[in-house]
């Protein structure tokens, strides 16, 4: 019976009963959760990447002091055939509130953001999956006009570009992109390209790329809203000194929809199903995904906004089939399965299980 598997990140502080990595498998056809266990003790694993090969899992911890050393920190593990967990090592991130981390086409490195600190850490990863001495720490400067949230630099998310050739940083405290060329043979890995201003006050959290490179999705906690961009050329044009603009904006477009409760409410992750026609993002406050349909252009069509089934939809994800969506609910600690309509794109609610204070989640792929 073919299954895919895959891993849970949670909170574990205050009042959180979580016990840090939880592991899962589910039914392919179906969408029943047939196994959910705890597989790693870790402190506030806020969020997970998988290696390419599947073989190796990286952990943040989302934390400001970790074994006496302040900062945040990176755990690295590796992934055993029958899905349980072995511990590797764990190094220090290099800034507090680590909260995002991608893992480049090779394997080779691991990109951290941290919220706090407002930092990009780059950890080198070895041949046998255990994390090395970061070789790049990345500082940022600046702030936004929202006095709570954009008092300083909050980096948030990076995202590698589907050919790996660079990707970009969501600074939600001083509204911009980064972009950055990636260069694995670099003493550094990412060189700064250019900067790419926010909408005042939006707070980008997080970003997706089109599966064919030309489009770019950014996601705006603050204001609950999606900018689209067009990916141009990343090089110089003519004789000019100055960077060709590798992101023009076309188009910006609220996850909330004009009916219903409009209560406060926050954006939080942004994820395109397999097949490239639906774009999702998840509403906190207004507890909801939104379904986006992705037009031939790149630009997106809201479809409707489906009950998350909990609070505070933290992340969620397609199965790797693209039959389903993922849901976690971090405030009432559940799980929740929604079959995907693949004529509209929108939610059907399956059914949900009790998870503690979920936070990130990632899919390893097909068994039989």
């Amino acid at each position: 019976m073919a299954k895919f598997s895959g891993y849970i990140g949670t909170y574990t502080e205050g009042a959180a009963k979580s016990r840090g990595i939880y592991y899962f498998s589910m039914n392919a056809e179906t969408g029943v959760i047939e196994d959910i266990h705890p597989a790693a003790d870790e402190k506030n694993p806020s969020y997970l990447a998988l290696s390419p090969s599947g073989e190796f899992l990286y952990a943040v911890n989302e934390l400001d002091e970790h074994d006496g050393v302040p900062g945040g920190a990176v755990s690295a593990y590796a992934v055993r055939q029958d899905g349980s967990l072995k511990f590797l090592n764990r190094k220090a991130s290099g800034g507090a509130g680590s909260c995002h981390i991608a893992i480049d086409r090779n394997g080779t490195f691991a990109v951290t953001a941290n919220y706090s600190a407002g930092s990009l850490t780059v950890l080198p990863i070895g041949k046998r999956g255990s994390l090395r001495e970061a070789v790049q720490l990345i500082r940022y400067k600046g702030s936004g006009p929202n006095k709570k949230r954009q008092e300083r630099p909050h980096a948030h998310s990076f995202t590698f570009a589907p050919d790996f050739s660079g990707g970009f940083l969501c600074d939600l405290g001083a509204d911009r992109l980064v972009l950055y060329r990636f260069d694995s043979r670099a003493k550094k890995p990412l060189i700064p390209r250019e900067i790419i201003p926010a909408l005042a006050g939006y707070g980008p959290r997080h970003g997706v790329f089109h599966p064919s490179g030309r489009f770019a999705y950014v996601l705006h906690e603050l204001r609950s809203a999606v900018d689209v961009f067009t990916v141009t050329d990343s090089g110089r044009g003519g004789k000019s000194k100055k960077p060709v603009p590798s992101f023009e904006r076309l188009q910006t477009i609220s996850t909330l929809p004009v009916r219903g409760n409009r209560k406060p409410s926050s954006a939080a992750a942004i994820r395109i199903a397999p097949e490239a026609k639906f774009l999702y993002t998840s509403n906190r406050g207004y507890d909801s995904i939104a379904a986006f349909k992705i037009l031939p252009d790149g630009l997106l069509e809201l479809a409707d906004a489906t009950d998350s089934g909990g609070e505070h939809p933290r992340d969620f994800i397609p199965d790797p089939g693209g039959n389903f969506l993922v849901v976690l609910n971090q405030n009432s600690d559940n799980m929740v399965i929604f079959r995907i309509d693949h004529r509209t794109g929108l939610l059907k609610k399956e059914r949900e299980y009790a998870v503690p204070s979920p936070a990130a989640i990632v899919f390893r792929g097909l068994k039989n």
